[in-house]
């Protein structure tokens, strides 16, 4: 059905959706002061949906005494249809305390404000939202959300005006699905923080009030993609000529296998580098678990290369390198690399690889050890991925078939770096 045709139809969610976008994109008629108004079918208590702009409103419309009335009922983008109807029945029942206005408080520290603090102790530390404190490319990344889709519409408004309208910030972003559940997460850390901080005394908008479970996540398709011999041989051609860490980096991080935020965060103390069983001692990963990855020897002459040119303290038995991080950030040594997203924008542009993203190399791994016929409990040891199958725990417990994947990858690795265009 084409709401935009229609003065009335039976009102489901999408439809009402459909009807808010339709206004908004301009593709439907709307009167003198922009607003559009359906009347809902499938209920017999005369309810309506006006649409603007900037709103989208559920409305009784009744007559009284010959004069045409007009009841707010409430925000049809926060409101549940089934609610609407039901507020509309008991306004025609002669109930006028069933549709009593709506006003959002203005007391507590605006949004902006909220911002500020969470912002500051999220990227000291001193607040955590998940397993460990967020990394500094990941609060640039919630940064680049807020200054997008919350800053200019609710910086200077209460946290209140906000949680209002969370779960239509979401349902905006539905063309966008990664977009959109990564500023839900924004908004959940945001209202976390309030709470502790004694500004929020409500439930996390975030959450559905219905069942208590964070709001439907959109659906994002899952991706396939990886790189072929031959664009890695690209990827690997432009790393060698590229400036330090890049060089090192990028290697490393297919022959590990690893996520990007793990190998930022490598650690010399984690590392053993003996001929032949080389391991990197992971503390802990995304899935909350610790990780042996397995070093083949060209990982570890990387490796050795790198500790041979890191800064040192002490001297004989006691020198150490003067950073405990392998990739350390040049302006602080005390602090990793957080601009890998720069880099990798880098490689793109100078190998001609647009589509790729740097989790894709993760991906990469796992394909090119699935190639080689390592079956899928090694491969999910090789890559710390503990949702393959119950049978990969007895892969965890001997390296020695992660090793094996390890060891396949690495020949794709000298494979690419001879220029097959496979």
């Amino acid at each position: 059905m084409d709401v935009a045709k229609v003065k009335a139809f039976p009102f489901t969610e999408a439809r009402i959706e459909e009807a808010v976008r339709l206004v908004r994109s301009g593709r439907a008629e709307t009167n003198k002061i922009g607003r559009r108004v359906w009347r809902d079918s499938g209920c017999t208590h005369r309810l309506h949906l006006y649409v603007g702009r900037e709103s989208a409103t559920f409305y009784r419309l009744s007559k009284v005494a010959g004069r045409k009335v007009e009841t707010r009922i409430g925000d049809a983008l926060a409101m549940r249809l089934s609610v609407a109807r039901d507020l509309a029945r008991k306004l025609a029942a002669g109930d006028t305390k069933a549709a009593a206005p709506v006003r959002v408080r203005t007391d507590g520290p605006t949004v902006a404000e909220a911002w500020k603090a969470y912002e500051a102790d999220a990227r000291s530390g001193a607040f955590v939202a998940g397993r460990k404190p967020a990394a500094e490319s990941t609060m640039d990344s919630y940064l680049d959300l807020y200054n997008a889709h919350i800053k200019a519409a609710y910086g200077k408004r209460s946290l209140h005006a906000l949680a209002k309208d969370v779960h239509d910030l979401h349902r905006k972003l539905r063309s966008k699905p990664a977009t959109g559940n990564r500023l839900l997460q924004v908004c959940s850390n945001l209202f976390v923080h309030a709470a502790r901080a004694g500004h929020w005394s409500k439930p996390n908008p975030t959450l559905d009030p219905i069942t208590g479970r964070t709001i439907k996540k959109h659906h994002v398709e899952s991706r396939s993609r990886w790189l072929t011999t031959s664009e890695a041989a690209r990827v690997l051609a432009f790393s060698a000529a590229d400036c330090d860490p890049w060089r090192d980096f990028w290697p490393l991080l297919l022959m590990t296998g690893v996520r990007v935020s793990d190998l930022r965060e490598m650690r010399w103390s984690e590392l053993d580098l003996r001929d032949g069983k080389a391991t990197w001692s992971v503390p802990i990963t995304k899935n909350g678990d610790p990780h042996i990855a397995p070093l083949v020897s060209q990982a570890v002459e990387i490796l050795r290369a790198r500790l041979g040119r890191a800064p040192k303290t002490g001297t004989g038995a006691r020198e150490r390198p003067a950073s405990p991080w392998v990739f350390p950030m040049k302006e602080d040594a005390t602090r990793c690399i957080c601009d890998c997203d720069h880099a990798w924008a880098r490689v793109k542009e100078h190998t001609g690889i647009d589509d790729i993203r740097i989790h894709d190399i993760r991906r990469t791994g796992g394909s090119w050890g699935t190639q080689a016929d390592a079956p899928l409990p090694a491969v999910g040891s090789f890559l710390g991925d503990k949702s393959i199958n119950a049978v990969a725990v007895y892969a965890r417990t001997d390296s020695s078939a992660a090793r094996r994947v390890a060891e396949a990858i690495a020949a794709r690795i000298e494979e690419a770096k001879g220029g097959t265009n496979e």
